[in-house]
């Protein structure tokens, strides 16, 4: 598909520049046929008188030299423009290439993007389905006690949870994407917002026994941003380090205010991510082989991470080596006292 609009952009491309450039040649040539007319006679002769040359009058001889001046001098005006435009016939068509090429390389990479991103919604989608349907198809074929109905009804909840919550990251990135959230921004203590994920993510902080250390500020630190998306923003972070982390594992939560920025670190004594694919957990729906047989997930809650950085005009980097744990950290503009009032 995308050959074919090269090659359809690189004629198009091509046709164009010919036309500018014969027309450019053929009025260039017009223009000096017609200056080495009359009036270039007439030039030269008043050059003549006017540096002193008056050994003699502008007869038809001199005449006869200038025409003929005139006309070697179009003739090898005409030879340079033949040379040009026949060296434009394999100029031309390979930029024009070129240029199609870089035209279409952020469609194709869009395009590219978009049936990936289909593929792997369709692969998560269609897993849990599978499940649901499997359980309910046994629990038809034949009676069942009222015990193990409820066991079926209490799996299928639990596959229905994750299905509503993909279908929900899917929906928030789609609007991302288009820019269709409609947001409310204000003042928020990015403090408050912190303390409020860390409880409510203490039992699972529990139940895998790690040690949670967050130190708040003596002061208040507001920023301004819609306070649901970024406590989104810090569950997920957080709840990605409590799942990466190994039990009796430690996670440290602590904020730094710089100039007008504030920098939020969430560090983990976990696994860590090796170099090569340091950039790509931020991409939609990947997971770290590794990782994937070992915990649950569909590798959405980091491009969210990124998607509500980004619309808060921050920065969201990762410092990880393997096996030492990582560091996520966030970078929020601050907003003055006198604006938070």
């Amino acid at each position: 598909m995308f050959t074919k609009a090269s090659l359809k952009l690189t004629v198009f491309y091509s046709l164009f520049f010919f036309l500018l450039f014969w027309s450019f040649s053929f009025g260039l040539y017009t223009w000096m046929e017609r200056s080495f007319g009359e009036s270039y006679i007439s030039q030269v002769k008043e050059k003549h008188y006017q540096t002193g040359q008056n050994t003699g009058e502008f007869n038809d001889d001199k005449i006869t030299v200038v025409t003929v001046a005139g006309e070697v001098a179009l003739n090898n005006l005409v030879n340079i423009l033949i040379i040009f435009n026949a060296s434009l016939l394999l100029i031309i068509p390979v930029a024009s290439w070129f240029f199609a090429r870089r035209t279409l390389a952020p469609i194709k990479q869009a395009h590219e993007q978009q049936k990936q991103f289909v593929s792997d919604a369709s692969h998560e989608l269609r897993t849990p389905l599978t499940i649901l349907l499997g359980e309910i198809g046994v629990a038809l074929r034949k009676q069942r006690s009222n015990q193990y109905y409820r066991q079926i009804l209490k799996s299928n909840r639990e596959e229905l949870s994750r299905l509503s919550l993909l279908v929900e990251n899917l929906l928030f990135l789609a609007r991302e994407d288009q820019n269709k959230h409609n947001l409310q921004f204000a003042a928020v203590d990015i403090t408050d917002v912190i303390s409020s994920v860390i409880a409510g993510l203490n039992s699972e902080i529990k139940k895998k026994r790690l040690k949670i250390i967050f130190k708040p500020p003596e002061e208040s630190i507001m920023v301004r941003g819609n306070a649901s998306l970024l406590a989104q923003l810090f569950f997920n972070l957080i709840d990605n380090a409590i799942k990466y982390t190994p039990a009796k594992g430690t996670i440290t939560v602590s904020l730094m205010k710089k100039n007008k920025a504030v920098k939020i670190l969430v560090k983990d004594t976990g696994m860590g991510v090796s170099p090569t694919i340091r950039e790509r957990i931020f991409e939609r729906f990947y997971r770290a082989d590794s990782s994937r047989s070992l915990i649950k997930g569909w590798g959405l809650g980091l491009p969210i991470c990124r998607a509500i950085v980004k619309r808060h005009q921050g920065n969201l980097t990762l410092h990880s080596a393997e096996g030492k744990g990582s560091t996520f950290t966030v970078s929020l503009p601050v907003v003055s006292a006198k604006s938070a009032r």
